[in-house]
């Protein structure tokens, strides 16, 4: 093991081993291992062509001579296909997957499916299965079918002590509509892997922001607690910025393997991408052993469910930290929900059980319209109008004058209009337009808890526009021990031991002011190789602020204490 608190993995496809010569692959080994310190090497058998068993075994004792240890791994891909996936209806299919799932299994003692173990079929086989069911729930089923009887019967008939991971792609509000089933699939499962490949955020179609990186892992973490084996990230439309941000917050997620993929693409990569990767390992390995368990605001993502598609990766970009559960958080004393929390029919039920006793519940105006005749207008009544309103001006009053503390955003931002009940509640927020205001958050008491309705604009990223003063405002109604005061694209992630990193996904330097709950408190950074400037900009009763300066796609890491407590 190269490193004190993490392991290092990368993965070898099918047609590199099956067409590369061992002099290609020693010598692609020899180049690697110059920058990134490898521990471990999925090997592929299948990926639309399978590999010869000879070689297979000389390539693993080649990886082992070097120094690695190996497992095996299966794509069930198809060539002619959509995103080539397979027809599962099919019993040539079926026999296929099982003869390379027991071939698999003669050779590895651990063996990981690719994401590509979905199906998108609509051919006339898979209409005719479908029957009347919609096409998730018949996928759902159908994949279901395949993991326990193809796919982990075959493996456990040739080697009972295999252990089968699954990897869930990084499209995790698609899964349902592809057969993915966390809920089901998972406890046949000895381990799953998560995919963290962000890419280009800006340019790619999955619309997926850095904060996913992190977020996903996470969820897998609470999905099955403690074998949630890695993150899996790649180097495909990625800048080199791209490609470190994947890296950091793969880290920050405490993965127990971070898996580069692939091993021929890094060989063939230009030399800084590899070096980049190599000294993130390197510099972050003594910082992650003086992190806690990651901590941050509950938030709820039912399985199966979708809705505000990826929303929660937006406010993850927002400077705040979530900590994601597939089943209520019943416990959490405050809860964001997102319009995916509509797929519980429970859900009225269960908020109203956090406010009674005294938590506070945030939801998004798409979750209230969605429930707004199902019982959320019994909790906090108020009116999603169809009107949209445009403003780049935001009053964030807190609990004060109307007019006080306007500030600008960075540019319009259009959202829905909101009618209330004056008196009866009250808005903290709110998008100023001439002689009219439109809330952004509004709040209620209900039993001894607090309800809040936060407006998401019509552009989600429009988020990342909103003033400083807006989000500090937000920020500080989720009563967390540390909150920022800056504007977007800052990331901090806690940690339940009083330490915290601060990440940041802006393309400019940003200056960031920290406030922490405790008074006479110190600040103490403990990356050894991400240092940065700091000063205590104020003290008083229950706070000490200190401002922070980060560098475009930097981080900075630190503990907090009460002055004259260990710092370290």
């Amino acid at each position: 093991m190269h490193y004190k608190n993490f392991l290092n993995a990368t993965y070898a496809p099918a047609g590199y081993l099956k067409n590369s010569p061992l002099e290609k692959i020693k010598s692609d080994i020899e180049r690697v291992g110059k920058y990134i310190k490898f521990d471990k090497i999925y090997l592929e058998t299948y990926r639309n062509e399978t590999v010869e068993r000879e070689k297979m075994t000389a390539v693993k004792k080649l990886f082992e001579e070097n120094g690695y240890k190996t497992s095996g791994g299966i794509t069930t891909a198809a060539h002619g296909t959509l995103m080539g996936s397979m027809c599962y209806t099919s019993p040539e299919t079926r026999k296929l997957l099982s003869g390379i799932a027991s071939y698999t299994a003669e050779i590895f003692d651990e063996i990981i499916l690719d994401d590509f173990y979905f199906t998108n079929c609509r051919c006339e086989s898979c209409i005719k299965a479908k029957g009347e069911s919609s096409w998730a729930s018949f996928r759902l089923a159908l994949m279901n079918d395949i993991s326990e009887n193809v796919i982990i019967k075959s493996i456990k008939a040739v080697n009972p002590d295999a252990h089968i991971i699954i990897k869930y792609p990084n499209w995790y509000d698609s899964y349902q509509a592809c057969g993915y089933n966390p809920e089901g699939e998972t406890p046949m499962f000895d381990g799953i892997y998560a995919g963290t490949e962000t890419r280009d955020p800006h340019y790619t179609h999955q619309n997926l922001q850095r904060y996913l990186s992190y977020f996903l892992p996470r969820l897998a973490e609470r999905i099955k607690p403690g074998l949630n084996g890695g993150g899996w990230y790649d180097l495909y439309e990625c800048s080199l910025e791209d490609y470190v941000c994947q890296a950091y917050l793969t880290l920050w997620s405490k993965c127990r393997e971070n898996m580069l993929f692939c091993f021929p693409l890094l060989s063939e990569a230009q030399s800084v991408y590899m070096a980049a990767a190599g000294a993130v390992y390197d510099d972050a390995d003594e910082l992650m052993g003086k992190l806690g368990e990651p901590a941050g605001v509950a938030c709820y993502k039912p399985y199966h469910s979708h809705g505000e598609r990826h929303l929660y990766d937006f406010i993850g970009m927002l400077g705040i930290p979530l900590d994601p559960y597939p089943e209520y958080p019943s416990d959490a004393k405050t809860v964001i929900l997102t319009e995916c929390a509509a797929w519980d029919r429970d859900i009225i039920q269960r908020i109203k059980k956090t406010l009674l006793n005294g938590g506070k519940v945030f939801v998004t105006s798409g979750l209230y319209k969605k429930l707004e005749n199902k019982g959320m207008q019994d909790i906090m009544p108020v009116e999603i109008t169809d009107k949209k309103i445009s403003s780049d001006l935001f009053t964030n009053n807190g609990y004060g004058m109307n007019t006080a503390n306007t500030a600008k955003a960075r540019g319009l931002i259009s959202m829905p209009h909101i009618g209330y009940n004056t008196n009866d509640l009250w808005v903290l927020s709110a998008a100023q337009t001439p002689f009219e205001s439109h809330p952004f958050l509004l709040t209620g008491e209900y039993g001894s808890g607090r309800f809040y309705v936060l407006n998401i604009p019509d552009l989600t990223a429009d988020l990342y526009k909103l003033p400083a003063e807006t989000l500090t405002l937000l920020r500080k109604e989720l009563d967390l021990d540390v909150t920022l005061e800056c504007g977007a694209n800052i990331g901090i992630f806690n940690y339940d031991n009083d330490t915290f990193i601060l990440q940041s996904f802006s393309a400019r330097p940003e200056k960031v002011r920290i406030r922490i709950g405790k008074e006479s408190a110190e600040l103490v950074q403990i990356a050894p190789f991400a240092r940065t400037w700091v000063e205590k900009s104020r003290s008083g009763k229950n706070e000490s602020v200190f401002d922070v300066s980060l560098s475009p796609g930097r981080y900075a890491a630190f503990k907090y204490s009460n002055k004259g407590q260990d710092n370290i």
